[in-house]
């Protein structure tokens, strides 16, 4: 009979009980080892970097102040990227208003993506990659809500589609779905960039 395998002791679950009780070294290691990742996932969901800076900040607040409330029934790291998440969610719906204002084309430069449609005439091979990336970014960001999170967490973060589930708190099958979509979305937007 093989030995029993022993328990994996959770590094951020210790450092969150030390954090409830205080201690404000394991609060600065917590955020070491997750700030980075914090701020990927939000830039890529909100695209500024002024206000993903904020949210990264905003995020470990509430890291701090609900560290006496937590419960590790989930891995830290999946707990922060809920929290990540959220924070996403609502500075989207908060500049909502702003978003429309945008779409209405009064903006100087207008929608990148229709810049993308406008290159038909010229050589898409002499775009440089910041201008690509740029345009990219503008096809991720105008995904739907869900499909952005859950593309992000999968593609760029590397998450299993169990984790992206306890993050969004929805189902696997739905996170399928949600990222499969956003990527037939971005096909059909950008189907000049691929190739086949």
């Amino acid at each position: 009979m093989p030995p029993k395998p022993s328990k994996i002791i959770d590094p951020d679950s210790e450092l969150m009980k030390r954090v409830a009780k205080g201690d404000g070294e394991a609060f600065r290691l917590l955020f070491e080892r997750h700030h980075r990742l914090a701020y990927s996932v939000i830039y890529r969901h909100i695209g500024v970097q002024s206000a993903a800076e904020d949210l990264v900040q905003e995020a470990f607040l509430r890291v701090y102040r609900n560290a006496a409330k937590w419960e590790p029934s989930a891995k830290f790291s999946t707990w922060l990227y809920t929290v990540v998440s959220n924070l996403c969610l609502n500075y989207k719906r908060d500049r909502a208003r702003d978003k429309l204002r945008l779409v209405s084309g009064n903006e100087e430069g207008g929608n990148p993506l229709e810049q993308l449609a406008a290159t038909a005439e010229t050589d898409i091979d002499a775009m440089d990659a910041a201008e690509r990336t740029r345009i990219i970014q503008a096809a991720i960001a105008e995904l739907p809500e869900n499909q952005r999170m859950a593309l992000i967490l999968s593609r760029y973060e590397d998450k299993s589609y169990e984790e992206v589930a306890k993050i969004m708190e929805t189902t696997v099958a739905a996170v399928k779905s949600l990222t499969s979509r956003a990527r037939e979305t971005l096909r059909q937007k950008l189907a000049r960039f691929i190739d086949e």
